[in-house]
């Protein structure tokens, strides 16, 4: 079991799949999923391409029906070329059946940072409580859905030009905290398209485990197009109008997801 320094591998983990009845407080999208733990970056948050290609193919070879990639690269990686060991992993995972999401990025902008612009990849952004984008969520090419992930809404949006329009609020979950971080605590300022991309994991998970698209464990491409069927865009479904360029398919349903298959999935 790798050792979490930072509490952020934890606080996704445990959005995902923390069990109930564990006396500590918070549970997890799919308390019942069995979570392959890979630490790929440092205590920093910093980590290799080669070392994260390796944790992708690691989860896929003990059969990850979900691979979750809360982290982006810096804005000088804007292609597979630049990380081509990633992205080949990424296509293996897929190729062994497994649904990839990643995070889309936290610093404004377009399009979405890799590996969540890469091919094979369901690239997330993040919404506010309101439903409404985040300030900072990356938007453009590459997104594929939106999902909670805390902070203030953008400038204008949501029907208001005050920016402290809504409270801000993080995502609470249960994970390790400073200092040493060896206790469990709810740290109160976990917020962006990590915790948005765990959402959308967690609910790829439901997908599968529900029978939703048949017995059989379904092809990745037919759990995303599931999510992305489902997901709400329609009038007074959302915080503020829909764009595409904003929201992709829409923002993420768990209840729609795994209630009846969507036309065409």
């Amino acid at each position: 079991m790798p050792l979490d320094r930072d509490g952020h591998g934890t606080h996704v983990a445990g959005t995902i799949a923390e069990r109930t009845g564990n006396k500590l407080a918070l549970t997890g999208l799919v308390p019942k999923a069995k979570i392959i733990p890979v630490r790929v970056l440092d205590a920093q948050g910093f980590g290799t391409a080669s070392d994260i290609s390796k944790g992708i193919r690691f989860a896929a070879k003990r059969g990850a029906d979900v691979i979750n990639l809360s982290f982006e690269f810096g804005g000088a990686v804007d292609s597979c070329g630049k990380v081509k060991s990633v992205c080949a992993a990424i296509k293996f995972a897929a190729k062994r059946g497994a649904v990839v999401v990643a995070a889309a990025g936290n610093t404004n902008g377009e399009p979405v940072a890799y590996p969540a612009g890469a091919p094979k990849v369901i690239g997330v952004g993040r919404t506010t409580k309101d439903a409404c984008l985040a300030n900072d969520s990356r938007t453009g090419a590459g997104l594929d859905l939106v999902a909670p992930g805390g902070g203030l809404p953008l400038l204008g949006s949501c029907g208001a030009d005050d920016p402290m329009f809504g409270r801000g609020d993080p995502i609470f979950q249960l994970t390790f905290s400073g200092p040493g971080f060896t206790r469990f605590g709810y740290p109160g300022d976990y917020e962006g398209t990590s915790m948005a991309a765990a959402h959308v994991s967690g609910v790829a998970a439901m997908v599968i485990a529900s029978g939703v698209l048949g017995p059989k464990r379904p092809k990745p491409a037919r759990v995303e197009c599931q999510l992305e069927a489902t997901a709400r865009s329609g009038a007074g479904e959302l915080g503020q109008p829909y764009d595409p360029v904003s929201f992709g398919a829409g923002l993420l349903d768990a209840a729609r997801a795994v209630g009846s298959r969507a036309t065409g999935c």
